[in-house]
């Protein structure tokens, strides 16, 4: 059997899966560092203020219980892992952490098989999980090119070529939350590194500046949450659709959102033609929001025959994908994939 794990901003997901990829079962826990407690000085912890040496240990503590929980009752052959973050496959570091920023250059598979007994670990990045999954056993089994789009806290990307994972220059190719969205030539020069600026150094991104900051379930909530008088902690996608059946704000806002993602999704077709474009992450379970989304392709699609071919469909496993992926991704690494 498999330990496998989705590592996310929120909730870390683990599961016990087969080779085949069947999960027999699974749980999520809060991921470390997300329930509003203050240092001395007041000021909330969070993955971004959070030591690095505290957020290792903390992680590594988490990972290591729930493997002492299965260990004592499977045989767990290795561990798969989906999470944030520029991910070198063969060495197992992960660089930038994404919204875990304290696992930046970290060689985070060599301490997890420490901890774990020492079984094989492969680690994966989130979005490029969700894509492997998909071109193992999901909507883009049968393609050649694809392109998987995931949001949460971020929004991820995996880019399939010749039914292989793109990883490109620095492990960077998908990294679809640093896609430019908006920003006007008035505020170019306000841009700050994001690590300075998620570390409370230096002041705030121009809003609007990435892609992020307009079609992430991090930025919906904080939209929702101004729009509304509320802190963004308070706010969850649940309660946002809950609340848009009788709101026209937070209508508006949702409307907003599928446009913006649309559009995102034609300029994605044009520059990677892929015979199929995969929507994923915890929201798309929503069925308003694969509606909207649809809604505003087709609107878009008007301008040109050249967007006849345009396919866009949900992730087959949906919650699942990272999960799937994962273990494909050590099947693949350790040459065990049929």
């Amino acid at each position: 059997m498999y330990l496998v794990f989705d590592v996310g901003g929120t909730f870390i997901k683990y599961a016990l899966m087969d080779q085949k990829g069947k999960i027999y079962e699974k749980y999520k826990v809060p991921t470390p560092f997300q329930d509003g407690k203050v240092d001395d000085n007041g000021d909330e912890i969070t993955p971004y203020t959070v030591k690095t040496e505290d957020g290792i240990a903390a992680f590594l503590e988490q990972i290591d219980i729930i493997y002492g929980k299965y260990s004592k009752e499977y045989q767990i052959t290795g561990i798969a892992m989906s999470l944030p973050g520029q991910v070198n496959v063969n060495q197992g570091i992960v660089y930038g952490g994404g919204s875990l920023p304290y696992l930046d250059r970290v060689p985070l598979g060599n301490l997890i098989s420490r901890r774990c007994g020492n079984v094989p670990v492969a680690l994966e990045n989130d979005a490029k999980c969700a894509a492997l999954a998909e071109v193992w056993i999901g909507n883009a089994k049968d393609c050649k090119d694809a392109c998987v789009l995931v949001f949460g806290t971020g929004i991820g990307g995996g880019i399939i070529i010749d039914r292989k994972v793109r990883h490109g220059v620095g492990m960077i190719a998908g990294e679809m939350s640093f896609l430019y969205d908006g920003l006007p030539i008035e505020d170019v020069d306000k841009i700050r590194p994001l690590e300075e600026i998620n570390s409370k150094q230096g002041g705030e991104l121009p809003d609007p500046c990435i892609w992020t900051q307009q079609a992430s379930v991090q930025a919906l909530r904080r939209k929702v949450a101004k729009a509304k008088g509320l802190k963004w902690q308070e706010v969850n996608g649940e309660d946002i659709y809950e609340m848009a059946e009788t709101d026209p704000e937070i209508q508006d806002i949702l409307e907003r959102m599928y446009y913006n993602i649309a559009w995102h999704c034609c300029n994605l077709y044009i520059t990677l033609a892929p015979e199929i474009i995969l929507i994923g992450g915890g929201i798309s379970a929503q069925p308003k929001f694969m509606e909207g989304i649809i809604k505003y392709t087709s609107k878009l699609r008007r301008l040109s025959y050249i967007y006849e071919r345009m396919k866009i469909d949900l992730c087959k496993f949906g919650n699942d994908s990272n999960l799937i992926g994962a273990l494909f991704n050590f099947l693949q690494k350790y040459d065990l994939a049929k």
